[in-house]
C-alpha cells in the first residue's frame, strides 16, 4: 500500500498521509516516500502550492513504535562504535526525509486533525503554513520514550515562535496540548471548525496558486534558511548517535504501552 498518495487538482497538488489504520504513523516506508515526492513535486512546472493532510482521524501519530524495534536492530558482533555509526546514519536519514517539505520549491500548507504527535511535529514544522481543527491534539512525545526529540522539533519550534517558557515546558513533559495551545505556541496559525478544515487549506492554497510563481519561489528561497539548521540537526544526530543506548528508552516504551509507571535510575 501506498504510504503516500500524490493528487494534482490543477496548481495545486495534494498529497495525503495514507496509513490511517495505524493512525498515520510512520514507517521506514513512509520516510523513504517523503524523500521521492520532492523530486516528484519539483519536476512538475505547473504545481504551484502542495496541501498535505493525513487520511482518517488522525493527520500523524508520530513513529511507529510496532516497527520502531526492528530498525534499532544491529548484529550482535558490531562493537558500540559501529552501531553508534548506524544510528548516527538513521538518524540523518530520517531528518533529510522530515525536511522534504522545506525542500519542496513551492509553499506548503498543512491541515492537521486529530493526534499529532512527535515526529508528526517534527515534519510539520517543515512546511510554510500550518491549520488545524478544534480537535487537534499535540504532543512533542519524544521524551515518553526516554529520548529527546532529533527530527527537527528542537531546532526548528525554538526559533520559530516567541513562548519559549511554553515550549519547553511542552518538551521536557511531553504533554498533550490543544488546538488553542498549539496557536498561542505559534505551531500553526489557525484554528478552524472540524468539518472546515479542507475547505479553509484549500481556499488558502487557491489564492497562493493565483500569485506569482516567481514571487512565491523567491520568496520560500528568502525565508526558508536552512544552513544554520544543517548543523544543528547534525548535532543532535551525533548526540543521539551515543544517548539511543541507554535502558531509559526500553523502560518508557514498556510502561507506555503496559500503562505502567516509568522508573528511572539516577543519572
Amino acid at each position: 500500500m501506498q504510504t503516500l498518495v500524490g493528487t494534482k487538482k490543477g496548481q495545486i497538488y495534494h498529497l495525503e498521509i495514507n496509513r490511517p489504520k495505524q493512525l498515520n504513523a510512520m514507517s521506514s516506508q513512509l520516510f523513504q516516500d517523503f524523500k521521492t515526492v520532492v523530486d516528484i513535486i519539483n519536476q512538475t512546472d505547473d504545481v504551484r502550492v502542495v496541501v498535505l493532510t493525513g487520511r482518517g482521524k488522525h493527520f500523524c501519530a508520530g513513529l511507529d513504535l510496532k516497527e520502531a524495534p526492528q530498525m534499532f536492530q544491529f548484529p550482535d558482533e558490531l562493537d558500540q562504535a559501529r552501531k553508534s555509526i548506524r544510528i548516527y546514519d538513521l538518524i540523518k536519514d530520517w531528518q533529510f526525509a522530515m525536511t522534504s517539505l522545506s525542500r519542496i520549491r513551492v509553499p506548503v500548507i498543512v491541515g492537521i486533525q486529530g493526534y499529532c504527535l512527535g515526529g508528526g511535529i517534527d515534519l510539520i514544522t517543515s512546511a510554510d503554513i500550518r491549520y488545524c481543527s478544534e480537535d487537534a491534539n499535540f504532543s512533542i512525545k519524544e521524551i515518553d520514550i526516554g529520548m529527546a526529540a532529533d527530527i527537527g522539533t528542537l531546532q526548528r519550534l525554538g526559533v520559530q515562535n516567541a513562548n519559549t517558557s511554553l515550549f519547553r515546558e511542552l518538551a521536557y513533559t511531553g504533554r498533550i496540548f490543544n488546538a488553542q495551545e498549539a496557536l498561542s505556541l505559534g505551531l500553526v496559525s489557525k484554528v478552524v471548525q472540524n468539518d472546515q478544515l479542507n475547505d479553509e487549506i484549500f481556499k488558502l492554497a487557491e489564492i497562493i496558486a493565483s500569485k506569482s510563481p516567481i514571487g512565491c519561489y523567491t520568496i520560500k528561497s528568502i525565508v526558508t534558511r536552512e544552513q544554520n539548521l544543517d548543523s544543528q540537526l547534525d548535532v543532535m544526530a551525533r548526540t543521539n548517535m551515543a544517548m539511543l543506548f541507554t535502558n531509559d528508552m526500553a523502560t518508557a516504551i514498556t510502561a507506555s504501552m503496559t500503562k505502567g509507571k516509568a522508573e528511572f535510575p539516577k543519572l
